[in-house]
């Protein structure tokens, strides 16, 4: 009798302990699901936060290529745009209408002429390219690209911190304009607007003038004013051989930014937009 009752007590041990080990892998298998979908929660939320986090019109670019001419004087110093730093190589020969790696560069040596590639970008976006974050978010990155699928997120990089360093307690003045009239800017529009509609001109190839227009018509034409290939418009339109340039090289406007504790005076506005470099007579490659 004591030897059955010695095995019912042993067998009820081992099925405690068998219960207490059921009980525990369920534990187990609870917490690690738990686990599971925090990680899937916080990396969902986290890309959520990326995608939400980049502009429309830098998660799904668009084909875009117009000029811009700026200049930007730190403490009376203007920064050079020719210097290697800014530039980038590019085929001469070669004319694309194919959305670029970036979205805006500087080439050819030129100082001041701004090639701006994706449609939608904002001033504040181009200085931050350049080096100088004053719209937030990661100082490397305007955002990521979802263009070529979801799971082929990239960087948007940044040309790298090439600006010079902003002075303490500087003021920031902005102006639009040319040699023969100009107007001040806010700054806060300069830096959150498209740069289309802050300067209120839209690029050739994003307006509804003509619906058959082909971006690689304009990218090979010559300046009908010094004899060359014309644009398909009388040259009554234009009212000088400025306006002609302007319009082949898709010249949407020109900004000039101080960056200084006053504001500029009248003649330090006026030497930089009498020192506008000159427009080329092909866009061909650029």
């Amino acid at each position: 009798m004591a030897k059955e009752e010695e095995k019912q007590e042993n067998k009820d041990v081992k099925e405690v302990e068998n219960t207490k080990k059921s009980s525990n892998k369920k534990t187990w298998f609870i917490k690690g699901g738990l686990v599971a979908l925090a990680v899937l929660l916080l990396s969902g939320g986290y890309y959520g936060y990326l995608y939400a986090s980049t502009p429309a019109h830098l998660r799904n670019p668009e084909f875009e290529h117009y000029h811009l001419r700026t200049q930007i004087v730190v403490d009376g110093e203007p920064v050079d745009f020719s210097h290697h730093d800014f530039q980038e190589e590019y085929d001469k020969n070669s004319c694309s209408a194919e959305l670029t790696g970036q979205p805006i560069d500087f080439h050819d040596e030129m100082d001041q002429m701004a090639h701006v590639h994706w449609s939608g970008i904002t001033g504040g976006e181009f200085l931050k390219f350049y080096g100088w974050n004053l719209i937030g978010g990661e100082d490397d990155s305007l955002g990521r690209r979802y263009d070529q699928g979801m799971m082929r997120m990239h960087h948007v990089r940044t040309a790298g911190d090439l600006l010079p360093d902003i002075p303490e307690g500087a003021n920031f003045y902005v102006y639009i304009g040319d040699e023969n009239s100009y107007e001040q800017k806010d700054w806060n529009d300069f830096l959150n607007m498209d740069l289309e509609d802050f300067l209120g001109k839209k690029s050739y190839l994003n307006t509804d003038e003509e619906t058959s227009f082909n971006p690689l018509d304009w990218f090979t034409q010559k300046a009908y004013a010094h004899g060359m290939e014309d644009d398909g418009h009388d040259e009554s339109e234009f009212e000088n051989d400025e306006a002609r340039l302007e319009r082949i090289n898709n010249l949407i406007g020109n900004v000039v930014i101080f960056v200084q504790d006053t504001e500029p005076t009248e003649q330090q506005v006026q030497d930089r937009f009498a020192n506008l470099v000159p427009l080329s007579d092909s866009v061909c490659g650029g």
